[in-house]
């Protein structure tokens, strides 16, 4: 045989190789089995096979066509190297499970050169639970929350209630001021807890500060979007969303500069009082966090009697924000033998002209902002003789139902002179 008939038979060789490899079948083995399923999570036939094999580097997409032609895709235009592939499938749709019917199955394959084939088949799909679960009255309270510990909108009250059992459920702030080329945070929030578990259908709450309560900062200010998510056991899934605002959030900072509080009888200069004679006291409060603190009187120059307290004294001159407030932050003395009441003698941390006053829901409210110092002083007429004497005596700063801030803060000792033993 000559060379040039042997490059010629060595051609043509080679295009019925090239042709025999392009009528190869893109897909191969194709299969959904079984092809009756019943998706309602009750462990029978709840799910079905699909399998095929793919012969050449191609697009996959899987769909079912329902009896009105409508299309609902599984996979959509995915890329499949040539291999077998299989998976399970429960009905589901984009969160929600198919309706019963006859349904034709399609996988469809398109390779590199634009040629497409398919392989169908038929599915039947029967007592389908197609019932998603969902979240009646979900409902937050309120829209704009301040978390900071002050007392006022610290918290938001986010209920609803969960009508079928789910396997899973999340409830999370979702912020949306993020590049959109970065995966925005998710803020997950814990439900309050109850005997109802978080997947159990009834109503539901979460009672959230912005994890202030466990010491951490809350989230940036902003608005957020709350989202609860719940997917039942068939694979229905469900979301809402709601909105919620973050503003003057972060942890309050204070102290009373330098841990010192002078105290001294005004006449004599030291701390020895007769019975019936004055102390006075002064210190000076700062505010060096990122949020203001919440004050209220009695007011710096207020004189107590020994045997009063800020609360004898709110009743005495009517003034109900004087008693103790829950986020409200004080100056306070306390002393040994205190007649049981916990600093008994408590003070704004400033002056009205330290402070910044508004009124809040028709009430007025005075903060001491970031930065700011807060002048405190004030007088105690003792009145009688404490059951240990000469005692001790020293200040705080009080977050009240929150924490004392430099507890024991310039210790002294006082003594109150006892007319009966002078004689």
């Amino acid at each position: 045989m000559s060379r040039s008939l042997r490059l010629v038979l060595l051609f043509w060789l080679l295009v019925l190789a090239l042709s025999a490899c392009g009528s190869t079948a893109l897909i191969s083995r194709a299969a959904v089995e079984p092809a009756v399923i019943s998706p309602n999570a009750d462990g029978d036939t709840d799910v079905t096979r699909i399998s095929y094999t793919i012969r050449r580097p191609s697009t996959v997409s899987i769909y079912f066509v329902d009896e009105a032609g409508n299309r609902h895709y599984f996979r959509r235009e995915q890329p499949r190297a040539p291999r077998d592939y299989n998976v399970l499938w429960g009905g589901v749709i984009d969160g929600r499970v198919l309706p019963d019917g006859r349904y034709t199955w399609v996988i469809e394959a398109t390779d590199e050169r634009g040629r497409t084939e398919q392989a169908t088949g038929t599915l039947t799909i029967t007592n389908a639970d197609t019932d998603p679960p969902r979240f009646e009255n979900f409902a937050i309270n309120p829209k704009v929350i301040t978390p900071n510990q002050d007392g006022i909108d610290d918290r938001a009250a986010i209920t609803y209630y969960l009508t079928k059992p789910v396997a899973e459920i999340q409830v999370y702030l979702l912020n949306p001021r993020q590049d959109p080329d970065e995966p925005n945070p998710k803020y997950p929030l814990a439900e309050t807890e109850r005997e109802l578990k978080p997947t159990e259908p009834g109503f539901h709450f979460y009672d959230y500060d912005g994890g202030i309560d466990r010491g951490a900062d809350p989230p940036p200010d902003g608005d957020y979007i709350v989202v609860a998510e719940a997917r039942d056991f068939a694979g229905n899934h469900t979301v809402i969303t709601g909105t919620l605002t973050i503003a003057q959030g972060g942890k309050p900072r204070a102290e009373i500069v330098r841990g010192e509080v002078t105290i001294l009888n005004p006449v004599t200069g030291d701390r020895n009082v007769p019975l019936g004679g004055a102390l006075i006291f002064t210190a000076t409060v700062e505010n060096y966090g990122k949020v203001p603190i919440r004050t209220a009187g009695p007011w710096p120059g207020t004189v107590y009697r020994s045997t009063q307290n800020f609360n004898t004294l709110a009743y005495e001159t009517g003034e109900d924000s004087w008693f103790e407030q829950s986020g409200t932050w004080r100056f306070g003395l306390n002393f040994e033998s205190n007649f049981g009441q916990d600093w008994p003698f408590r003070y704004a941390v400033g002056r009205r002209e330290d402070l910044r006053c508004e009124l809040v829901d028709g009430r007025e409210q005075c903060f001491l902002d970031p930065g700011k110092r807060g002048l405190v002083y004030g007088t105690i007429i003792w009145e009688h003789i404490p059951p240990r004497n000469p005692f001790r005596i020293w200040g705080g700063l009080l977050h009240e139902d929150v924490e004392v801030v430099n507890n024991y803060a310039d210790v002294q000792e006082v003594q109150v002179a006892d007319p009966r033993q002078q004689r």
